[in-house]
């Protein structure tokens, strides 16, 4: 039987563990790694803010936030009573320089390196207010990905757009069937719908219509397929392969003020098969481990082995 735990420390010291479930994938991947099928020799771990149950089905993190490699395996028997265990162990560490709100983490065999670029990343992670026209108010409360949001807000008269330029991304490889996701914090119950647009020109964009989840708080939109995305255009020449701004537009309740944080927005590969990557576990943690800006955590996963 295999078990598996994450264990986070901070100057040697442990200050949290979280037990795992390990995926289809996982049992699968790890079968053909004993059977000398697959290789093991590079490995990731992912953290992210979802906090939705770990299940043997998931194929990713809910929203992930951060990767970095694996820096070295090892072996740890110890015998005890005449009662011998077994244990493979994988360390890796998150820098200083990261901050976020870590509610899930998971292990994948190898970092997937797409050759097309249509993987899954951040779009926007809405950490600097004077990137945006509008300017948004900036603010550390709330946020989860990295130390800050930006309140986005429109007095009730009518909708108000906020627009970023961007370095630009292609979006032209990306398939009907993968997703978009936006992390936010829904500051009052006056909000209509936050409309997510992707331009290639001032005229040219595709557009998606989040409706929010009930009462306020922090939020995780649920999948957006990139159908819907594409779908729905402004004209006929929109670009995807040259999208260079992004807009988000604020709509209240009729005759209502409401003001949203906005945190990260990201897409998913959903539907890349590769027999050589894949998330083989997922702990979701009890309480989050707020990772501060400044100080290094390191994490361990220990996979016992039951023989």
């Amino acid at each position: 039987m295999l078990k598996g735990t994450y264990i986070y420390y901070e100057n040697g010291q442990e200050i949290y563990r979280s037990e795992n479930v390990i995926t289809k994938y996982g049992k699968r991947f790890l079968t053909s790694f004993l059977a000398g099928r697959d290789s093991f020799s590079s490995k990731s771990m992912a953290f992210g803010i979802d906090n939705t149950a770990a299940l043997d089905t998931n194929t990713r993190l809910g929203f992930e936030f951060y990767r970095t490699p694996v820096l070295f395996g090892s072996t740890d028997i110890q015998t005890v009573n005449d009662s011998t265990t077994y244990s493979v162990v994988y360390k890796s560490t998150i820098p200083q320089d990261v901050a976020g709100y870590i509610t899930e983490v998971g292990i994948y065999p190898e970092y997937k390196e797409s050759l097309s670029s249509y993987d899954g990343k951040f779009i926007a992670d809405f950490d600097n207010q004077l990137e945006w026209t509008n300017t948004p108010l900036i603010t550390e409360t709330g946020a989860r990905v990295g130390q800050y949001l930006l309140n986005m807000s429109s007095n009730g008269t009518s909708a108000k757009e906020y627009k970023t330029n961007i370095q630009a991304i292609d979006l032209s490889g990306y398939s009907v069937n993968d997703t978009l996701r936006l992390a936010y914090l829904k500051n009052d119950s006056n909000l209509q719908n936050i409309i997510i647009k992707f331009y290639s020109s001032a005229l040219d964009y595709y557009s998606v219509t989040i409706t929010p989840a009930s009462g306020t708080g922090y939020k995780i939109s649920s999948d957006i397929l990139v159908d819907n995305l594409f779908s729905n255009a402004s004209t006929l020449n929109v670009d995807p392969s040259n999208i260079n701004q992004i807009g988000i537009v604020i709509t209240p309740v009729s005759g209502q003020s409401t003001s949203v944080g906005l945190d990260a927005l990201r897409i998913n590969d959903e539907d890349t098969f590769d027999p050589n990557f894949g998330l083989i576990s997922r702990s979701v943690l009890s309480s989050p481990l707020i990772k501060l800006a400044g100080r290094q955590v390191d994490v361990e996963y220990r996979l016992d082995l039951g023989f």
